[in-house]
């Protein structure tokens, strides 16, 4: 027969700890073998194929660790941040005695969604809470999730999606790759910081990138000249440069420009040319069409202008000086219509050397000394979203782009090599020479003669050699 399943067992067998330390050493082992057997797996998986290693299991087990942090740190992280609240509430326990319990409330956590360099977080404001104080916490938010960068963006009434970027994929400079499209509207410049590609909009648009000494603009400013290669080739677009630094910088390149100013003279008559240009095409414009396309005879025109505050602050002429800002405001005031876009680049963000700052449409912040001149470039209270007073000095190029709607993305542009400026300048700009541009030649735009050159029908511009 079956033993007694009830009986009790005898205190003296050896049943009691031999066979439960025989079965937890047989787990052990068997734990050990198993996690060894992974690990070698995995080891020799990584070290043999790292790209399927990484798509099928680094990154789905990095992208499962992100959400499984969130749900499982979401109260937690509320208390710390100072998002939750609390009541008292007093209530009788089974024997009949009043105790006093602490009742939280907390934002609610809606739902997670993460990509390969992401952890994207959909909120619900608590009752009696707005999403402006949601949106005051995501810098502490992002620094205990220890994301490098975070934005919020307001979905619905009461809630807001944050967005950590967990992984940067700016830390490598890239290197830049010749256009081979024909594009007016925008340019690639680089990357963004979750590796997309960065496109910086051009047509309607007035761009202004500030930066200290060392920090990259020479790779944007090039990677909108060089960007538009093709479509100089082709006629669509021109490019006009102001360099009062001697033209060392636009020189380079100088065969993609239709015109370079280096004296200052020379840029005041420049910027009074643009502006009779401005006003022709907008006349013709009036009553027929509200927005400028780009065609062979009535071109974009691109004015790139290689430190700012030599147009702006520092011209030695108080008259040539007055002239340049009042041209300069206008085109900035009323050329994005009839198709004349400014790309600017500036050291020194303070007030007196740029005045007309707002009628920039966009704003580029590489790395900037202080919280204060990040609040110059970009205005109150965006130190925290866009914090360009923190990029790594080794790490040129590196910026916020800041767009018309107050929208902060960090980005970094690809750099251009002197060789591959003139690669390109050569391929996609006319048979003039660099110093037919380089030096103080006088537009068909600046010139009554040159204007009786203009082909007849064309608004284009011509460079007198």
């Amino acid at each position: 027969m079956n033993p007694d399943p009830y009986a009790q067992l005898d205190p003296d067998t050896t049943f009691r700890l031999d066979h439960v330390l025989s079965f937890l050493t047989t787990l052990g082992l068997w734990v050990a073998i198993i996690v060894g057997l992974t690990s070698v797996a995995l080891i020799s998986w990584r070290l043999h194929s790292p790209e399927t290693y990484k798509e099928r299991f680094a990154t789905p087990a990095r992208l499962l660790r992100w959400r499984l942090w969130a749900y499982a740190s979401w109260h937690r992280l509320c208390k710390r941040c100072g998002l939750s609240a609390s009541e008292q509430v007093t209530r009788r326990n089974k024997e009949g005695q009043q105790v006093t319990l602490t009742r939280w409330f907390h934002p609610k956590l809606l739902g997670t969604d993460v990509s390969h360099s992401a952890l994207r977080l959909t909120i619900r404001a608590r009752m009696g809470q707005t999403v402006e104080e949601l949106e005051r916490a995501v810098p502490a938010i992002r620094d205990a999730a220890g994301a490098h960068s975070a934005r919020a963006v307001v979905i619905s009434p009461g809630t807001l999606r944050i967005e950590l970027v967990m992984r940067e994929q700016l830390s490598t400079v890239g290197h830049a790759a010749p256009p081979t499209a024909v594009a007016t509207t925008r340019v690639k410049l680089g990357r963004c910081e979750d590796g997309s590609a960065w496109t910086l909009p051009l047509s309607g648009r007035h761009t202004l990138t500030v930066g200290c000494s060392g920090a990259g603009k020479g790779s944007a400013l090039w990677g909108i000249a060089c960007g538009l290669g093709p479509a100089v080739a082709a006629g669509f677009v021109h490019l006009i440069g102001i360099d009062l630094k001697y033209g060392i910088e636009l020189s380079v390149g100088a065969r993609l420009f239709t015109k370079i100013a280096t004296t200052e003279a020379d840029a005041v008559e420049t910027l009074a040319g643009l502006e009779k240009l401005m006003d022709k095409r907008g006349n013709e414009m009036a009553g027929r069409t509200r927005a400028h396309r780009p065609t062979k005879t009535s071109p974009l025109v691109v004015l790139l202008i290689d430190e700012l505050a030599g147009v702006t602050a520092y011209m030695s002429e108080p008259t040539l000086r007055k002239g340049a800002a009042a041209s300069l405001s206008r085109i900035l005031t009323k050329g994005r219509a009839p198709g004349i876009v400014v790309a600017a680049f500036l050291q020194d963000p303070r007030k007196e050397v740029l005045p007309m700052r707002g009628l920039f449409t966009q704003t580029i912040a590489l790395r900037l000394r202080s919280r204060d001149e990040v609040a110059m470039v970009l205005g109150d209270g965006m130190a925290d979203k866009a914090p360009a007073h923190r990029i790594n000095p080794d790490k040129p190029g590196t910026g916020y782009a800041i767009a018309e709607d107050g929208h902060a993305t960090k980005v970094r542009s690809d750099f251009w090599s002197d060789d591959q400026i003139r690669s390109t300048a050569e391929k996609y700009g006319n048979s003039r020479t660099a110093a037919d541009r380089a030096l103080n030649h006088r537009s068909s735009f600046g010139s009554p003669e040159g204007s009786a050159r203009t082909h007849a029908g064309s608004d284009s511009i011509q460079a007198t050699r």
